[in-house]
């Protein structure tokens, strides 16, 4: 059986997210236009995913409903992005950091169910909801006056985002590869 209290992360959203970090942290000096519908877009496909697990946890009888209200968040605040990408520019760095909180925040049951279960992930899984919600407490706390610096800090985050969702993701396979043989070699014996 799944470890249902931790969620079910995807491959392509952590590397998403690591490449995303990576334009931003080398070259922040591009276009903020292009910037900002990168964000929405990012945030629209978030959005998709947190439906999607939405839908799946619905059906399997879980509740999810933090899941969708991120999901309905990241969807208005990326349709917002692509109609008004320079109204984003100008409060740039409270709005990176308000997107680093709210998917910390929408981080946080998770972290809590997996810690009062100990959880394997349990580490990971704390990290991958604490990480963005220092991040974005600090661009909150003391925005910086440049874009560029804004760009390259957010670049930097949601490359450290991704790359613990990545190993969160692994340790995940990991772990279901081994339930599955200890049911193989269990079923074997009988």
């Amino acid at each position: 059986m799944k470890n249902i209290f931790f969620r079910t992360t995807s491959l392509w959203a952590s590397v998403l997210y690591m490449a995303l970090g990576l334009v931003l942290t080398f070259w922040p000096g591009m276009s903020g236009t292009v910037f900002c519908w990168g964000i929405a877009a990012a945030l629209i496909l978030y959005a998709a995913h947190s439906f999607w697990y939405f839908i799946k946890a619905r059906n399997l009888g879980f509740t999810a409903s933090g899941t969708l209200v991120i999901g309905i968040l990241c969807l208005a605040f990326g349709i917002f992005c692509f109609s008004r990408p320079y109204v984003v520019l100008s409060f740039l760095p409270i709005a990176l950091g308000i997107m680093l909180l709210v998917d910390g925040i929408g981080k946080m049951p998770l972290a809590v169910d997996a810690l009062s279960v100990y959880s394997p992930y349990r580490f990971w899984v704390l990290i991958s909801a604490v990480l963005p919600l220092i991040l974005g407490i600090v661009l909150l706390v003391n925005p910086f006056r440049a874009a560029k610096a804004a760009i390259m800090f957010f670049g930097i985050s949601i490359l450290a985002d991704g790359l613990f969702e990545l190993i969160t993701y692994i340790q995940q396979r990991r772990a279901e590869k081994s339930e599955y043989k200890d049911i193989r070699s269990t079923t074997f014996l009988q």
